[in-house]
C-alpha cells in the first residue's frame, strides 16, 4: 500500500549509513566507535497504571517497580489510544494509527479476510533497529498475524504460527507464540524452524520468559546473539491477562488475609447487583500476577547489573492496556475509562535520562520514534511514522508537549466507524453518537470518573468537541469524514 514504507525504500532515503548498509558494509564497521545503548522493552498484557505500589491507588506489592521508578522517568499520563491488544502492538511497532496500519481490532481468523493483521512490508521498529546494527529479540505474545480465515459460523482461531521471514520483521531471536492464555503450560515457536518446532513448557509463563530473556542478555553459550552488536529485546508477558487463576501460590500468599473489600478499594467499583460477578473471584489472582510480574522484571534488572551493562541499557516497563476490574461495573478493557486507557510507562537510561516524574502525555504511536531518539537514531525515523518523537521531553523535560491524546475503537474493515474521544491532562471526553450518551469527566475534581458532566456543562462539551476534532484532524483520522457514522 502506498503509505507503508518497505525496507528498500527506507534504505534509499537513509543517507550515508543506509547507503553503506545497502552496498554491504556491515553494521559492525559502521558502529566501531559508536556503541549504541541496548534496549529492554517489557510490556505485560492488561496491566493498568494504578496497579503499581508506589502509585498508592491499588493495594498491590511491587517492590521492584517501586524502586525502578525512582531511577528513571515515570509518565503518569501515558495512554493506550486504542486499549486492546493487537491495535496497541501494531501502533507501537509501526508508529502508525490503526486506519493506516490496518490492524483495527484483535487479530483472529474471523477478521483475516479484512486484512486485519500486521503487513509484512510494514517498516517496523524492529526493522529500523536491525538496519541500525542491532541484534533483535522477541519473546512471548506476538498477536499480530491473521490465522487462515474460518468459515462463517465456526469458532474463530486466535493463535497462529509466524513463519521465519518478512512476517517476523527482522527479529533475530524468536521465542514466541501468537495469542494463547496457557499461563502454567505455555508453548512457543523458537528459532527458524517450522510449525512443528513448537516446544511445550510446564512453568509459569512470565517466569519462563524471564529465564529466556536472562539467558539472551547473558548470551549463554554464545549462541543467543552477536556479542559485538547492541541488542534490543522485546518481552511481551501475557499475565496479568485472563484467565487469572493460573498463578503460582507463592504470589497469592502475598495477599493472605485480604478480603475482596480490602482489595477492590477504588470508589468507582460497582458492588452487589450492579457489580461485575467475575471481579470478587479475580482480583486477588490479578494482584498476585502483578506481584509475580514485578519479581520477574526484577530478575531481568538484576541480570543487567550483574553483566555490568545496566547503565548502557534503556529499560522500559509499560503495558498494552489496562483492566477495569469492576470499575463502573465492567471487566476487561477497550473503553475510555482510566482503568482501561491509562497505562504504566517507566523508562530508565542512566547515561541519558534525568530521573523524575513527568506529565508528558505519551501516545502509543509515539513509542517507536521516541525510543529511537535516545538510541541515537532519531534521524532514521521513516516518513511513514505518524507518531511524534518525544525523546527530548523524556530526556530532560525540554521540547514540545501534546495537550491531548485521541481515543478510538474501530470496526475491522471500517476505519471511519466506531467511537472517538479525547483525553487531556484534566478532562476525558467521548463523543455521543446517535443513541449513545456522551461522556465527559473532570479527572482533577473527579479522578474516578463517577460524575458525567456531558449533560451539565454545554460550553465545556463544545470546547472538548473542538479539542477532539483538532486531534483527529492532526492524525488524519477518517472518522471525521462521517463523524462516527
Amino acid at each position: 500500500m502506498s503509505d507503508q514504507v518497505n525496507r528498500r525504500d527506507f534504505l534509499k532515503r537513509a543517507g550515508v549509513v543506509g547507503a553503506a548498509m545497502a552496498i554491504g558494509i556491515g553494521s559492525q564497521e559502521l558502529q566501531a566507535n559508536t556503541r549504541r545503548p541496548n534496549l529492554v522493552y517489557v510490556f505485560p498484557d492488561q496491566y493498568r497504571r494504578h496497579t503499581i505500589g508506589f502509585v498508592n491507588e491499588d493495594p498491590v506489592l511491587t517492590p521492584r517497580l517501586d524502586a525502578f521508578a525512582k531511577e528513571g522517568v515515570y509518565l503518569p499520563h501515558a495512554v493506550s489510544n486504542y486499549p486492546v491488544c493487537s491495535p496497541y502492538r501494531a501502533m507501537s511497532m509501526t508508529g502508525q494509527w490503526p486506519a493506516r496500519n490496518g490492524v483495527m481490532a484483535n487479530c483472529n481468523s474471523s477478521r483475516t479476510h479484512l486484512d486485519n493483521f500486521l503487513k509484512k512490508d510494514a517498516y517496523c521498529l524492529t526493522d529500523a533497529l536491525s538496519d541500525a546494527g542491532y541484534h533483535t529479540a522477541y519473546l512471548g505474545k506476538w498477536h499480530l498475524d491473521g490465522p487462515p480465515s474460518t468459515p462463517e459460523g465456526e469458532r474463530a482461531v486466535w493463535n497462529v504460527f509466524t513463519p521465519p521471514g518478512p512476517r517476523r520483521h527482522s527479529i533475530d531471536f524468536w521465542y514466541s507464540y501468537g495469542a494463547a492464555n496457557n499461563h502454567m503450560e505455555p508453548y512457543y515457536w523458537t528459532g527458524d524452524g517450522g510449525e512443528d518446532s513448537r516446544i511445550d513448557i510446564k512453568q509459569w509463563s512470565p517466569e519462563h520468559e524471564a529465564d529466556q530473556a536472562i539467558a539472551y542478555i547473558r548470551n549463554d553459550g554464545g549462541d543467543h546473539r552477536d556479542a559485538d552488536r547492541p541488542f534490543a529485546i522485546f518481552l511481551s508477558i501475557n499475565p496479568p491477562h485472563p484467565p487469572y487463576h493460573p498463578v503460582p501460590d507463592r504470589y497469592r500468599e502475598l495477599y493472605t488475609g485480604k478480603s475482596v473489600d480490602d482489595l477492590l478499594v477504588r470508589p468507582n467499583v460497582a458492588r452487589g447487583e450492579s457489580g461485575n460477578k467475575r471481579a470478587p473471584g479475580s482480583v486477588l489472582d490479578y494482584f498476585a500476577m502483578v506481584s509475580g510480574v514485578d519479581e520477574q522484571f526484577g530478575r531481568i534488572l538484576d541480570t543487567l547489573e550483574a553483566e555490568g551493562i545496566a547503565d548502557d541499557t534503556i529499560v522500559v516497563f509499560t503495558s498494552d492496556h489496562g483492566e477495569m476490574m469492576s470499575g463502573h461495573g465492567r471487566m476487561s478493557k477497550n473503553v475510555i475509562y482510566e482503568e482501561s486507557l491509562n497505562v504504566p510507562f517507566l523508562i530508565r537510561y542512566a547515561n541519558g535520562i534525568q530521573a523524575r516524574t513527568d506529565d508528558l502525555m505519551l501516545g502509543t504511536p509515539d513509542i517507536y520514534p521516541t525510543l529511537l531518539g535516545p538510541m541515537g537514531l532519531g534521524d532514521r525515523i521513516p516518513d511513514a511514522v505518524e507518531g511524534v518523537d518525544r525523546s527530548s521531553v523524556i530526556r530532560d523535560g525540554s521540547g514540545v508537549r501534546p495537550d491531548a491524546a485521541a481515543y478510538m475503537r474501530l470496526p475491522p474493515g471500517r476505519p471511519s466507524g466506531g467511537p472517538r474521544g479525547v483525553r487531556t491532562h484534566r478532562y476525558t471526553y467521548q463523543y455521543g453518537r446517535p443513541n449513545q450518551d456522551a461522556m465527559l469527566f473532570d479527572n482533577t475534581q473527579n479522578p474516578y470518573q463517577m460524575d458525567n458532566l456531558a449533560g451539565k456543562a454545554p460550553d465545556l462539551v463544545k470546547e472538548m468537541v473542538g479539542q477532539m476534532e483538532a486531534e483527529l484532524e492532526r492524525i488524519q483520522d477518517p472518522w471525521l469524514d462521517r463523524r462516527g457514522g
